[in-house]
This record gives C-alpha cells, structure tokens and sequence, in this order.
C-alpha cells in the first residue's frame, strides 16, 4: 500500500477516541439510562475490571433496588459475564468493555460506589506510572461520584495499599473511610490470590 492509499484509510488517535466516544455514549444511552429510569433506580455502582462478573453479580443479586455495571477491557469475559445474568434473568446489571479512564471521562455518571479489586500491581519502580491508582484517576473518578460515594479497593500486593492510601491521603477529593467491604462473594482472583488487602476512601 503506497503512502497516499495509506493515508486515506489511516484514523487518527483523536478520530478512534471520537468513536469510542460515540459508542459509550450510545450505550448509556439505550442501555443504561433506560434501566435507571424503568425502576427509578438511583444507586449505581460500578466495578472496574469485573473479569467474568461472578463478584458484581452476586452482589446484584443481593441488592436489587441498585444498579451494577462491570467493565473490563477483555471481550470474551464481558461475553461471559452477560451470558450469565442473562440465564439469571438478572434485570439491575449491565457490563461494557472498556478502559477505565476512557469510560468514566466518556459518561455522564452519579457513582454512588467504585469498586477496583486485584489490578495489575505493576510491582517494578519504572512502572508505577501505569497503575490504576493514580491522582489523575482519584479526580477523575471524583468527578463522577456522589458526594459521600465511595471507592472500595482491593489488591493481593500490600506495597499496593501502601501506595494508595499514600495518593489517597494526598488528595483533596477523597479521604481514607473505614467501611466494611460491602459483599461478601467469591471472584476468580479471590479464589486464585486468598489472601488480600483492602481500603475504602469516601468522596468529600
């Protein structure tokens, strides 16, 4: 392909972002504002990395009055996950796929909680940068909270909690919470990493 065939076919960065722009919109739109407004539901709960959604189901199925939306980047367990609740005919849960900081800056949301359990802990120095828990995602993720919302995180790296707590501490939309963590259920990890860490941090 010469270099003008090329360019004619070519999508930029920011005309890609425009479309998955476009297509989160879209699903909040169809699927996600028609579900709040059905049953009047007004609690909404969001987990980022749901896996195959065994956790966030289990916690639907407990607490039908809310909804729950998981997300993950991997589409074959975004599949898994909405086969699921859909042989369970569970009507407050919805999953997308999509990158975390992508999703929240794309929706219009009100969190009411935030639930990150086991990311990637990016244990060597030089890649800190890349772990989710970061001041710039700790103020994007305020943004779409409610006040008094709360952002519950669990990881199997303690030198992860330390870390967090550390961001969180620094920060001035959130405060360190000593909630309990909300449901008691098994995930993939769980099962796979038995032992663990937690924190909580309330939106101010």
């Amino acid at each position: 392909m010469d270099d003008k065939l090329y360019a004619q076919f070519s999508i930029t960065y920011q005309e890609e972002k425009l479309v998955r722009k476009k297509r989160v919109g879209e699903w909040i739109k169809n699927s996600l504002l028609p579900l709040q407004s059905s049953n009047d539901r007004q609690s909404l709960n969001l987990e980022i990395g749901c896996g195959h959604g065994h956790w966030l189901s289990s916690f639907a199925s407990e607490v039908q009055d809310e909804i729950f939306v998981g997300i993950d980047l991997i589409n074959k367990r975004i599949r898994k996950a909405v086969s699921k609740c859909e042989k369970r005919k569970q009507k407050n849960i919805l999953f997308y796929k999509a990158e975390a900081c992508e999703f929240l800056e794309f929706c219009d949301l009100s969190l009411s909680n935030t639930f990150v359990m086991y990311p990637d802990p990016w244990p060597k120095s030089r890649h800190h940068k890349r772990r989710l828990i970061q001041r710039s995602f700790l103020t994007l993720l305020a943004a779409k909270t409610k006040p008094s919302g709360v952002l519950y995180f669990m990881t199997d790296y303690f030198p992860y909690i330390e870390w967090s707590k550390q961001i969180i501490t620094e920060s001035k939309q959130w405060e360190l919470s000593n909630f309990p963590w909300p449901h008691n259920a098994t995930s993939y990890f769980s099962e796979l990493l038995p032992e663990n860490n937690f924190l909580c941090a309330k939106r101010l």
